[in-house]
């Protein structure tokens, strides 16, 4: 379970938990979010039933959402409505700043530890794709994140059904939490 100013860092990316579902009683979570510029696009995607709101406090944001570019600069204010196919990334090349509000909470926290903490150790491709655990990932954060495949989403679902069992048996789990240390978590003043 996140806590307030915990840290999860994904290369030079920074993800601190500011307010957490706990907190909220399930009504949002919200994060401060440091990108360096990008290398890679993270995959496009979508959030059935929630909303994310946006505030940029510092540096640039792109923004491919249903298909269309938007550019952002600091003090940008923006949200993304359930459902809306996007990804975002900073152009550079100064890092951006974003504070992240997703409404409501969900399971947000766990996949926000499940993909980065994957992904820090090599264990998702360097795009945010899974490996194996893909099944798993799919099914367990079905309500809060969808990845877009270009397959019909009923048979995206079928097919990580057929698949799951191989990816319990290979010992993947459909969350993960990374380890805790003075490293990675770092209090809030």
């Amino acid at each position: 379970m996140a806590r307030p100013g915990d840290t999860l860092h994904l290369g030079k990316d920074k993800l601190t938990f500011l307010t957490t579902a706990a907190e909220t009683d399930g009504a949002f979570v919200e994060v401060e979010v440091e990108y360096a510029p990008a290398v890679i696009k993270p995959p496009q995607h979508y959030h059935p039933r929630q909303t994310e709101h946006m505030r940029l406090q510092s540096g640039r944001l792109s923004l491919q959402l249903d298909g269309v570019l938007h550019e952002y600069a600091q003090g940008a204010d923006f949200y993304i409505p359930p459902g809306a196919v996007h990804s975002m990334w900073n152009p550079g090349p100064e890092p951006t700043r974003v504070i992240w509000r997703t409404t409501p909470a969900y399971r947000t926290e766990t996949v926000f530890e499940t993909l980065w903490g994957l992904t820090n150790e090599g264990r998702l491709r360097p795009d945010g794709t899974p490996r194996l655990q893909m099944p798993l990932l799919a099914l367990a954060f079905r309500d809060e994140y969808r990845v877009v495949t270009g397959r019909p989403y009923p048979l995206d679902t079928a097919l990580c059904l057929l698949l799951s069992p191989l990816s319990l048996a290979c010992g993947y789990r459909p969350t993960y939490r990374p380890p805790q240390n003075t490293a990675t978590l770092q209090p809030t003043a």
